[in-house]
């Protein structure tokens, strides 16, 4: 991982590569310098791959990282305590390497996982950039597309970002999930408002749009297989590891069977797993909120 993203954390790296995918069970350290990582269930819930050894991983209380290097993207866990007190804060990077797409000294795509005392924060997608100067900032990486923050591990605020800041809409929930409130943010999103699904792990997914296609082959010029409604469930096999730009989203293709037995390919970003918010939903419930409300983009 070649980037540091400015914001709440600064991320050290150190490599550390591991290609293990069984394990034994093993006994974990009961030492008061660590703990378990209480985000672990979080991630399989998300439908992320975790090794052996990262699933097994002990977090020691004082500053720390680990790295996973895969074939597409590194994984990156990281802590810091400069108080010396047990840390509350921790990130974890997942990075999409695919340089042949970005300058070779930014590196590649990123999203980036947040937590406080083992609880969701922010979830939110970075990208490098050709350097550029906007609003008297330069650029060379930085937050583009859907973003997600959470209150008290409850989703809090569903916003669009370009350049770090809020774009086209932003939508503020109740910690029960209805919408608190609609604000119109003064900035575009001049690259739209998509998001990075590097992979999809098998398991049980539901389809996350109306009309969602499923393909001969991971690719959106394929045959069309057939088309499947929201929130229909869907068994994903395995992750085709093939990544594809379908505007606004960038991302894999999960390799899926259906009820009857056939098998076929649906885009990453079309796919929901169980942790992941239903942004379709929420937007849908905004535009009610709208109407009732008399919103006019204030």
């Amino acid at each position: 991982m070649k980037t540091i993203v400015s914001i709440v954390i600064s991320l050290m790296l150190i490599s550390c590569i591991s290609n293990s995918t069984k394990s034994e069970p093993v006994s974990l350290s009961n030492s008061k310098d660590s703990m378990l990582i209480e985000e672990i269930q979080f991630f399989k819930n998300l439908g992320f791959p975790l090794s052996a050894e990262m699933e097994l991983q002990s977090f020691p209380t004082k500053s720390r990282v680990y790295q996973e290097k895969r074939k597409f993207y590194d994984v990156s866990f990281s802590a810091s305590n400069s108080s010396g007190m047990p840390i509350k804060q921790r990130s974890f990077y997942i990075d999409l390497e695919l340089k042949e797409k970005f300058l070779p000294t930014l590196g590649g795509r990123e999203k980036n996982f947040y937590f406080l005392e083992g609880k969701i924060k922010s979830i939110l997608n970075a990208e490098p950039m050709y350097p550029i100067v906007e609003d008297g900032r330069a650029f060379d990486i930085a937050l583009t597309g859907i973003g997600f923050r959470y209150n008290d591990g409850n989703l809090s605020e569903v916003a669009c970002y370009y350049h770090f800041d809020p774009c086209d809409e932003k939508i503020l929930l109740t910690s029960a999930g209805e919408i608190q409130k609609v604000i119109k943010e003064k900035k575009t999103c001049k690259k739209g408002c998509g998001n990075l699904i590097f992979f999809r792990a098998p398991g049980s997914y539901k389809i996350a749009d109306n009309k969602v296609r499923v393909r001969k082959e991971p690719s959106v010029k394929s045959e069309i297989i057939t088309e499947l409604n929201k929130d229909t469930p869907i068994e994903v096999i395995a992750d085709a590891e093939v990544y594809e730009e379908v505007f606004p989203h960038y991302g894999t293709w999960g390799k899926v069977r259906l009820d009857d037995g056939t098998e076929g390919y649906v885009y990453g970003a079309f796919l929901r797993a169980p942790a992941e918010p239903d942004v379709v939903a929420i937007r849908e419930k905004a535009e009610v909120w709208k109407k009732k409300n008399g919103w006019k983009g204030k």
